[in-house]
Protein backbone atom coordinates (compact mmCIF):
# COMPACT_ATOMS: atom_id res chain seq x y z
CA UNK A 1 0.00 0.00 0.00
CA UNK A 2 3.21 2.48 0.62
CA UNK A 3 4.09 1.58 -3.03
CA UNK A 4 0.27 3.02 -4.65
CA UNK A 5 0.68 6.58 -1.52
CA UNK A 6 4.71 7.49 -3.06
CA UNK A 7 3.09 6.63 -6.84
CA UNK A 8 -0.04 9.43 -5.76
CA UNK A 9 1.94 11.79 -4.42
CA UNK A 10 4.55 11.79 -6.93
CA UNK A 11 1.38 12.40 -9.62
CA UNK A 12 0.02 15.60 -8.00
CA UNK A 13 3.26 16.77 -8.03
CA UNK A 14 3.87 16.38 -11.82
CA UNK A 15 0.45 17.20 -12.55
CA UNK A 16 1.14 20.68 -10.26
CA UNK A 17 4.54 21.44 -12.05
CA UNK A 18 2.51 20.61 -15.91
CA UNK A 19 -0.39 22.90 -14.50
CA UNK A 20 2.36 25.58 -13.61
CA UNK A 21 3.90 25.30 -16.56
CA UNK A 22 0.85 25.22 -19.09
CA UNK A 23 -0.59 28.59 -16.78
CA UNK A 24 2.84 30.18 -17.62
CA UNK A 25 2.62 29.32 -21.47
CA UNK A 26 -0.94 30.61 -21.53
CA UNK A 27 0.12 34.34 -20.24
CA UNK A 28 2.99 34.24 -22.38
CA UNK A 29 1.03 33.62 -25.17
CA UNK A 30 -1.80 36.18 -23.95
CA UNK A 31 0.92 39.06 -23.36
CA UNK A 32 2.34 38.29 -27.08
CA UNK A 33 -0.99 38.19 -28.44
CA UNK A 34 -1.94 41.64 -26.94
CA UNK A 35 1.30 43.24 -27.88
CA UNK A 36 0.76 42.09 -31.31
CA UNK A 37 -3.01 42.89 -31.91
CA UNK A 38 -3.43 45.71 -29.64
CA UNK A 39 -0.92 47.32 -32.42
CA UNK A 40 -3.41 46.47 -35.26
CA UNK A 41 -6.65 47.19 -33.34
CA UNK A 42 -5.70 50.47 -31.39
CA UNK A 43 -6.47 53.93 -32.16
CA UNK A 44 -5.96 55.87 -35.47
CA UNK A 45 -3.82 57.95 -33.42
CA UNK A 46 -1.30 55.24 -32.93
CA UNK A 47 -1.36 54.66 -36.47
CA UNK A 48 -0.52 58.11 -36.98
CA UNK A 49 -4.16 59.85 -39.27
CA UNK A 50 -5.15 61.52 -35.90
CA UNK A 51 -8.62 63.18 -36.95
CA UNK A 52 -9.59 63.85 -33.42
CA UNK A 53 -8.49 65.25 -30.12
CA UNK A 54 -10.38 66.11 -26.88
CA UNK A 55 -8.43 69.06 -25.55
CA UNK A 56 -10.28 70.11 -22.45
CA UNK A 57 -13.55 68.72 -20.89
CA UNK A 58 -15.69 70.45 -18.12
CA UNK A 59 -18.62 68.98 -15.83
CA UNK A 60 -21.41 70.20 -16.25
CA UNK A 61 -23.61 67.75 -14.39
CA UNK A 62 -23.80 64.17 -13.70
CA UNK A 63 -24.81 63.31 -17.47
CA UNK A 64 -23.60 66.91 -19.11
CA UNK A 65 -20.08 67.87 -20.18
CA UNK A 66 -18.64 70.67 -22.69
CA UNK A 67 -15.67 69.27 -24.70
CA UNK A 68 -13.35 71.51 -26.73
CA UNK A 69 -12.16 68.92 -29.73
CA UNK A 70 -10.11 69.57 -32.35
CA UNK A 71 -11.53 67.71 -35.74
CA UNK A 72 -10.04 68.03 -38.91
CA UNK A 73 -8.15 71.26 -38.31
CA UNK A 74 -11.56 73.13 -36.62
CA UNK A 75 -11.54 73.85 -33.05
CA UNK A 76 -15.26 72.80 -31.74
CA UNK A 77 -16.92 74.00 -28.41
CA UNK A 78 -19.20 70.61 -27.78
CA UNK A 79 -22.17 70.29 -25.65
CA UNK A 80 -23.46 66.63 -24.68
CA UNK A 81 -26.75 65.70 -22.38
CA UNK A 82 -29.46 63.14 -22.15
CA UNK A 83 -29.98 63.85 -25.90
CA UNK A 84 -26.80 63.88 -27.40
CA UNK A 85 -24.21 65.99 -28.70
CA UNK A 86 -24.52 70.02 -30.10
CA UNK A 87 -21.90 71.60 -31.44
CA UNK A 88 -22.07 75.13 -29.52
CA UNK A 89 -19.83 77.20 -31.52
CA UNK A 90 -16.30 77.44 -33.28
CA UNK A 91 -13.42 78.43 -31.28
CA UNK A 92 -10.30 80.16 -32.90
CA UNK A 93 -7.69 77.89 -32.69
CA UNK A 94 -5.00 79.69 -31.86
CA UNK A 95 -6.18 81.41 -28.63
CA UNK A 96 -7.52 77.68 -27.28
CA UNK A 97 -3.55 76.33 -27.88
CA UNK A 98 -2.31 79.25 -26.39
CA UNK A 99 -4.47 78.77 -23.13
CA UNK A 100 -3.95 75.10 -22.81
CA UNK A 101 -0.21 75.93 -22.97
CA UNK A 102 -0.36 78.31 -20.44
CA UNK A 103 -1.06 76.00 -17.71
CA UNK A 104 1.03 74.76 -15.45
CA UNK A 105 2.64 71.58 -15.99
CA UNK A 106 2.00 68.34 -12.82
CA UNK A 107 5.54 68.44 -12.41
CA UNK A 108 5.86 72.52 -12.14
CA UNK A 109 2.80 72.66 -9.51
CA UNK A 110 4.71 69.63 -7.51
CA UNK A 111 8.34 72.20 -7.87
CA UNK A 112 6.51 75.05 -6.35
CA UNK A 113 4.72 73.14 -3.37
CA UNK A 114 7.88 71.19 -2.44
CA UNK A 115 9.77 74.33 -2.40
CA UNK A 116 6.71 76.58 -0.56
CA UNK A 117 7.25 73.54 2.35
CA UNK A 118 11.07 73.29 2.18
CA UNK A 119 11.65 77.32 2.49
CA UNK A 120 8.77 78.81 3.72
CA UNK A 121 10.53 82.04 2.70
CA UNK A 122 10.80 83.28 -1.14
CA UNK A 123 10.59 80.43 -3.57
CA UNK A 124 13.44 80.07 -6.23
CA UNK A 125 13.16 82.28 -9.66
CA UNK A 126 12.10 79.09 -11.36
CA UNK A 127 9.20 78.19 -9.52
CA UNK A 128 8.23 81.88 -9.22
CA UNK A 129 8.27 81.53 -12.94
CA UNK A 130 5.53 78.42 -12.67
CA UNK A 131 3.77 80.58 -10.23
CA UNK A 132 3.16 83.13 -12.69
CA UNK A 133 1.68 80.87 -15.20
CA UNK A 134 -1.33 80.68 -13.47
CA UNK A 135 -2.12 84.05 -13.03
CA UNK A 136 -1.79 85.10 -16.68
CA UNK A 137 -4.48 83.15 -17.81
CA UNK A 138 -7.14 84.51 -15.94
Amino acid sequence: MSGNGAAAGASYGDLLVTSLLVLGAVCIAAFVAVRLFGRLLSTGRARGTHLMDVVARVPLEPRRSLYVVEVAGKTLLVGTSEMGLSVLSELDASAVRSRVEARPTFGDLVRQAWLKRRGGGAPAPDADSAGERPSSES
